[in-house]
């Protein structure tokens, strides 16, 4: 006995107590030794490490030799949490601290004081909600807007015009009438309606004869009622009067005309237009494929008003935006009905035509400046000028573009196998009078045939002429700007089995 009390002494750290410094321990009248000699004894005592080692932290033994509990010895004893020792106590993740209290382990799927969440093997994981070290997190898709977070619609992230991106960022909904980042405008339950200005999608939508200069194939526009109008600066096609001004025979309906098919055909018995580009029959002929003023497009009886064509059943665009703002004259743009010109500051000054209430000062006539000086012949001026080697010229806004058949040095393109699109515009497509720029799947425009017909003079394998895996439409021909369609098909009845000599073009 007396061995082991003097190793516990010196494990401690102390030294053994003299006997003579103790004093007797008594209970209830009955001594049973003295408390501090180091020596237990009955019935008093339960321990006794000596005086200086009695009481000691984890000595096990209190000052009045009553055994308690020693935290780090791996058994938990009241009125411990828990002991795993003094190796593990207190180290992260063990769950009791070095005094032997009970502390939260993040990552054992429990919370606990001061988790705010606890995933277990989740944590830190997208979506689980929880940090690795046990912190809350917003999650992407609970429906529940949270720190970090923008929005939260649940299944409805990142749905169209939902607002709430998947990953839960707000986005653009068109028909909010608010202009948010993405959109060129926003008129609220009037997209697409007529003097909105906006479409269905938020974009600024604009045609030739809505008053306003606001597509880059527009020199000018001073609304559909004076474009082409007798005196007016701009043609129906929306190109100024002097680049080039043309005459009636050319094809294009000039200021001053109200049809020109060309002089080929111009005046020829029974057209519908005189040698003098005037309606000879009555006027235009909504139905009959061509866009004809004042009308704003044509597809034809067929197809105006169906999905796939941008025209109603009244030859009028599925979407207009006109008319323009009020005019101002000085800002820089010819709006209708007041205007002729407008140079922005320079109305009025030296070098331009305009004067300073927007009427032109000198009226142009046959390729000049606004000074009146001739301009010299040059690629992209929209007139064919062979004496410098071009081979055409659909003017800048055009040359190189998918829908024309000019590149941009005026230069036939040779492209082999190439499907020409159609611009979509009426007043720019190309496609002949027998015709029609109609959009396809895939969202290309392309010169349609009247059902049951093909091109003229090509063989039903040529390339500028094709079929499309078009559903409802696989019987239709389509063919390049410029080619007419007056061929009848060898089965010309529309349907399944209507043309099937034209191939059906996969590349399309």
């Amino acid at each position: 006995m007396l061995y082991s009390t003097l190793f516990l002494a010196l494990l401690v750290g102390g030294a053994v107590s003299s006997p003579t410094s103790a004093t007797p321990h008594c209970n209830d009248g009955v001594c049973g030794g003295v408390c501090g000699d180091g020596i237990v004894q009955a019935p008093n005592e339960q321990c006794d490490l000596g005086a200086k080692l009695n009481g000691a932290p984890n000595s096990g033994c209190s000052a009045d030799c009553k055994t308690v509990p020693v935290c780090g010895n791996g058994q938990v004893e009241a009125p411990e949490e828990c002991d795993l020792g003094h190796d593990l106590n207190g180290k992260p993740g063990s769950g009791c601290s070095a005094e032997c209290k009970k502390v939260s382990v993040c990552g054992n799927g429990k919370v606990e004081v001061p988790e705010e969440c606890d995933a277990g093997p989740d944590n830190g994981k997208p979506g689980s909600g929880c940090t690795a070290d046990c912190k809350k997190c917003p999650v992407c898709g609970n429906g529940t807007p949270e720190a970090g977070e923008e929005c939260d619609l649940g299944e409805a992230n990142g749905k169209p015009d939902s607002g709430c991106s998947k990953d839960c960022k707000a986005t653009p909904i068109c028909g909010n009438g608010k202009v948010e980042p993405g959109e060129e405008c926003d008129a609220g339950p009037r997209n697409g309606a007529y003097n909105s200005g906006c479409a269905t999608d938020c974009t600024l939508c604009g045609y030739c004869g809505d008053g306003l200069v606001d597509h880059p194939q527009e020199q000018c526009d001073l609304g559909w009622q004076l474009n082409g109008s007798p005196g007016a600066s701009c043609s129906a096609n929306c190109t100024t009067t002097n680049t080039p001004c043309g005459e009636c025979g050319d094809g294009i309906v000039q200021p001053g005309e109200q049809c020109d098919d060309g002089a080929d055909k111009n005046g020829t018995p029974n057209w519908r237009c005189g040698k003098d580009c005037q309606w000879a029959s009555g006027g235009p002929v909504c139905g009959n494929g061509v866009s004809e003023w004042p009308e704003e497009c044509d597809d034809g009886a067929e197809l105006n008003g169906t999905p796939s064509s941008r025209c109603t059943t009244t030859c009028t665009l599925k979407e207009p935006c006109g008319p323009p703002r009020p005019p101002v004259c000085g800002n820089g743009v010819v709006e209708y009905p007041n205007e002729q010109c407008d140079d922005g500051y320079m109305n009025g000054m030296p070098g331009s035509n305009c004067t300073t209430s927007c009427q032109l000062k000198t009226t142009c006539h046959h390729g000049c400046d606004g000074n009146n000086n001739t301009t010299a012949p040059r690629c992209g001026d929209g007139k064919l000028d062979t004496a410098t080697g071009e081979q055409c010229d659909d003017g800048e806004a055009n040359n190189g573009k998918d829908w024309s058949a000019c590149d941009a040095s005026c230069k036939h393109k040779t492209t082999p196998g190439h499907c020409e699109t159609c611009n979509p515009n009426p007043f720019f497509n190309k496609c002949t009078i027998t015709t029609s720029c109609i959009v396809t799947p895939g969202n290309r425009n392309y010169c349609a045939c009247r059902a049951g017909y093909r091109a003229n003079g090509l063989l039903p394998t040529d390339q500028r002429q094709f079929r499309l895996a078009f559903a409802g439409q696989e019987y239709r021909v389509f063919v390049a700007p410029g080619i007419e369609c007056d061929t009848l098909c060898s089965s010309p009845h529309p349907g399944p089995e209507s043309c099937q000599e034209v191939p059906v073009r996969g590349d399309c």
